[in-house]
């Protein structure tokens, strides 16, 4: 009953507006997951959490048939058991895109609250090229850069987005960057990794390259991040309490973008470059 009547009020509402709910599916999308709940039927998609109690959590929110390959990755993840894991996939046998909900508008309630308990995120989306290619993104710029090499020294082709390419994944809204406070008292946000129609249709078909890519995340998160924390809070101590509303906040991401701009070549290098 309660789902019936909120079909009925977000059709009233795109009535309202004059947007027909054909096109509103299709076209421009949903606003938020009650929206989509209202609409699609619960048996067109399926949502699987995995939490192990985890610091880093890993998101697939358009996965299954949404845009393949996303879900694969995060699963080959899930795998090595040292994440928590989120997919929001489609089931459809077509047109499953009427399921995509925007990352900057994504609150599905198990997202949200396992993002809300996170120190780090990653979040995992796919973009339209044929060519074998990655999008590195996100509020967390060290972690970012430090996938991106891992990436790199494994053969993959890797580029940095920022502001205002609209899939750089840096904005406040994005899910990824809602995790906790770095440090206790800032918003270090989160890794948003764009991935290729071309790669991430390799992912489903050749087993080892799936296993390769995410073995080069995995490093990244368990093997180099854990050295690289250390000396960001202790860069965040010599900043005095830092917190959203604080100027010092712009000191910390000043040295952020200096140890950035030496330009590490290998992950090692920018572990280093984190101790100065």
């Amino acid at each position: 009953m309660k789902k019936e009547f909120m079909k009925i009020l977000a059709f009233m509402m795109l009535f309202t507006f004059a947007i027909g709910t054909t096109a509103y599916a299709f076209t421009t999308g949903y606003s938020n997951f009650a929206e989509l709940y209202a609409f699609e039927d619960a048996a067109e998609y399926i949502i699987k959490t995995t939490d192990i109690g985890r610091d880093t959590t890993i998101l697939a929110i358009h996965g299954g048939g949404i845009q393949r390959g996303t879900s694969e990755l995060v699963e080959a993840l899930k795998g090595y058991g040292k994440y928590n894991t989120y997919l929001f996939e489609g089931l459809k046998t077509t047109n499953n895109g009427s399921l995509f909900l925007k990352a900057i508008n994504f609150d599905e309630p198990e997202a949200v609250r396992l993002v809300k308990n996170s120190d780090y995120t990653v979040s995992v989306i796919g973009v339209a090229s044929d060519n074998e290619v990655t999008y590195i993104g996100g509020q967390n710029k060290i972690l970012a850069e430090l996938i991106k090499l891992h990436l790199i020294n494994k053969g993959y082709k890797v580029e940095t987005l920022s502001i205002p390419d609209r899939i750089a994944g840096v904005m406040n809204s994005n899910i990824v960057n809602k995790n906790k406070l770095f440090n206790d008292s800032y918003q270090i946000g989160g890794v948003q990794i764009a991935i290729s129609k071309g790669l991430r249709d390799k992912f489903v078909t050749d087993s080892s390259i799936l296993n390769d890519y995410s073995s080069s995340i995995n490093e990244a998160l368990s093997v180099s991040w854990p050295k690289i924390v250390p000396h960001l809070q202790k860069i965040g101590n010599t900043q005095g309490t830092l917190n959203k509303f604080n100027p010092s906040k712009k000191n910390f991401d000043k040295k952020i973008e200096n140890i950035l701009k030496k330009g590490a070549k290998t992950p090692k290098e920018l572990i280093e470059n984190t101790k100065e």
